[in-house]
Formats: structure tokens, C-alpha cells, sequence
């Protein structure tokens, strides 16, 4: 029986290391320690807030947090920094999974996690 959710993913995300993440306890960490993740937010916001000549007001504090959200990969499900959920993302932070979605195909993905300090040690976010 095939699932409505699968939808051509295992071109690029079978055999893949993902990185567990909670929310809003891993935004709160990101902008305390202003990590890869906060970075990878504030470069965003900064490029959004330049091109568009609005939104400055976001760029102080913790407000930068609502320029970004994402999306399960497989049944749409957003992740934002200030509700309580957990995805997990690829290394890159580029594809995020919903918990159930990944439970449903960590077996037919094959996928590994990896730990939160692996991830934030990437200098390429």
C-alpha cells in the first residue's frame, strides 16, 4: 500500500545521519550562545530585512526567531522555534522530519541519528 506522504524522498534522504531537535528548548539555547543555528537565522533575517527594507524591528533580540520555520518533509507539518515540537533535520539543516514521520520511515530510510553537539560543531550552517 503506498503512503500518500512518499513522494521521490529516497533520492536524498535514505541513508542519512539526522540530528533530534526540540523546540523551543533548542531555539532558547541557540540564541543564548549564538550558535550555528541562531547564525544560520540571523543571516536570513539580515539578507530578508536588506532586500525587503522591512522587518528591522526583528532583528533585535529574540524576535529574529520568527524569520524562519520549515516544514516536515513528508506530510508538511511545521516547525517553528516557539512551539513546542520535535523534528529532526539533516546536517545541513536543510530537511526537516516531524517525529512521526520519522518514526513511520526510520526503517525504510535507514537513517542514523546523531547528537545535537555534532551538529552545532558544523561550520557549513
Amino acid at each position: 500500500m503506498s503512503d500518500w506522504r512518499l513522494n521521490g524522498q529516497e533520492d536524498y534522504l535514505s541513508n542519512k545521519t539526522l540530528y533530534k531537535i526540540t523546540f523551543p528548548e533548542f531555539w532558547e539555547i541557540a540564541y543564548k550562545d549564538k550558535n550555528a543555528f541562531f547564525r544560520k537565522i540571523e543571516r536570513y533575517a539580515k539578507k530578508h530585512v536588506k532586500e525587503t527594507n522591512r522587518g528591522h524591528e526583528y532583528l533585535e533580540g529574540e524576535k529574529i526567531q520568527h524569520f524562519w520555520h520549515e516544514h516536515c518533509e513528508f506530510c508538511w507539518e511545521k516547525a517553528l522555534t516557539d512551539k513546542l515540537c520535535t523534528f529532526y533535520c539533516t546536517e545541513d539543516m536543510y530537511y526537516w522530519i516531524c517525529e512521526e514521520c520519522f518514526q513511520d520511515f526510520q526503517s525504510e530510510f535507514n537513517w542514523q541519528v546523531g547528537t545535537t553537539e555534532e551538529l552545532l560543531s558544523n561550520s557549513e550552517l
